[in-house]
């Protein structure tokens, strides 16, 4: 009973909270993971729902946890405040608990909702535990979180997997510290779930781990040099790939090697079947034989983000909704986006222009989803066959 573990569940509905706000308040307020923990109403300030959030929050978490099933979403509505909330999940899923639910984003578009039944996920749980983790834990095995625990990811890493390992190893939130205290506290034999970015960063930050850790990573490609330095530290290395409507798919152990296929699935023509679910392959794949793969691209054109699946083109849309733009392009550079913007009257000064169209967009996308680079142009850049094409950052348009 992965809610069992009181701390576990309290720091899921936390963040399903917390990131309810993150991705509705754009601009605005956004409480704090503390007032959100200790508020007893959360109507009140200093979180300050108002009734229209509270039954879209509540509806979102009942729709996660299955808490229709039981038909008790509506005591959510009841004093509103994690105690209230833990009370009505352990109720509920008590009762019934075969399936969880989780969300895309949504930051550019409506969000998908992907049902996934338990015993599918607890299938790739005791594979992980089995055949992925080693073989002999420390003493005192403890998994560090940097990531949501309402991401699939997230979930299966620091709320199902630890509550499934016979030690119970004590989750540890890392989110808020600096890279230099993490490194203190990090120990031999510690599990560190965290995405790319961080790894990146800790790279970057000429960070060590201590030899034995376990640096898992998933939600995006890692560079294999990045992931080749937590190898030299002595680090062991777990890479996941995924997504929020299968969970994890594959697995591979050396930055440089192909993905090899999870045991519980099978491929049938372009979809993934397991004993207890089933789903479309959401990527390209070359396959290199009926068990190992090479992750090419999205099917939908979608980029993934500090962990978060992004569509460049609907970024692109949006930002044709603004009354100055005539058209515009976005696109990956580094590890952040650009944006190309062609303005509807061609005297326009391009910094104005610009700081204008990053207030609009702050407005409206979560600050992960904002260009990072502009360039201003009287046509957007392409090559000799008419087809959008790439673009510098200091290219002029003519």
């Amino acid at each position: 009973m992965w809610w069992a573990n009181s701390v576990n569940l309290r720091r899921l509905i936390v963040d399903i909270v917390s990131g309810y706000f993150a991705t509705q308040r754009l601009g605005g307020f956004v409480p704090s993971i503390q007032n959100i923990t200790l508020a007893d109403n959360w109507l009140q300030p200093p979180v300050a729902m108002d009734s229209i959030e509270l039954l879209d929050c509540a509806t979102q978490f009942a729709q996660r946890l299955h808490i229709h099933d039981t038909g008790l979403e509506d005591l959510l509505l009841i004093q509103p405040c994690l105690k209230n909330w833990k009370a009505v999940a352990e109720q509920s899923l008590e009762k019934a608990h075969r399936n969880v639910s989780f969300f895309s984003s949504g930051s550019t578009g409506p969000a998908q909702r992907y049902c996934l039944p338990t015993e599918h996920l607890m299938t790739e749980i005791q594979f992980i535990a089995e055949h992925l983790l080693p073989g002999t834990a420390p003493v005192q095995r403890r998994v560090w979180t940097l990531v949501p625990a309402q991401h699939i990811y997230g979930f299966i890493f620091t709320i199902l997997l630890p509550a499934a390992l016979t030690d119970r190893p004590e989750v540890l939130d890392g989110r808020r510290r600096m890279l230099s205290a993490l490194q203190r506290e990090f120990r031999p034999g510690d599990m560190i779930v965290a995405v790319p970015d961080f790894w990146r960063q800790w790279v970057k930050a000429g960070q060590t781990l201590p030899p034995g850790a376990i640096a898992i990573t998933a939600s995006a490609p890692c560079e294999p040099d990045v992931l080749q330095v937590l190898q030299e530290q002595g680090a062991e290395i777990v890479e996941i790939y995924g997504a929020s409507e299968t969970g994890g798919i594959g697995f591979r152990k050396q930055p440089d090697s192909a993905f090899s296929l999870m045991p519980h699935w099978r491929v049938e023509q372009n979809n993934l079947v397991s004993t207890f679910h089933s789903a479309a392959i959401p990527d390209h794949l070359q396959w290199l034989d009926e068990q190992s793969f090479i992750v090419c691209n999205r099917r939908d054109g979608a980029i993934q983000l500090g962990g978060t699946n992004v569509n460049p083109d609907e970024i692109a849309q949006l930002i044709c909704q603004h009354d100055r733009i005539e058209a515009a392009a976005v696109r990956l550079h580094g590890h952040q986006l650009k944006a190309f913007l062609v303005p509807n009257t061609p005297i326009q000064a391009g910094a104005e222009l610009i700081a204008d169209v990053s207030a609009w967009l702050a407005a409206r996308l979560p600050a992960l989803l904002i260009p990072k680079h502009f360039t201003v142009g009287v046509a957007l850049p392409r090559n000799s066959m008419g087809k959008l094409s790439d673009w510098p950052l200091n290219y002029q348009s003519n």
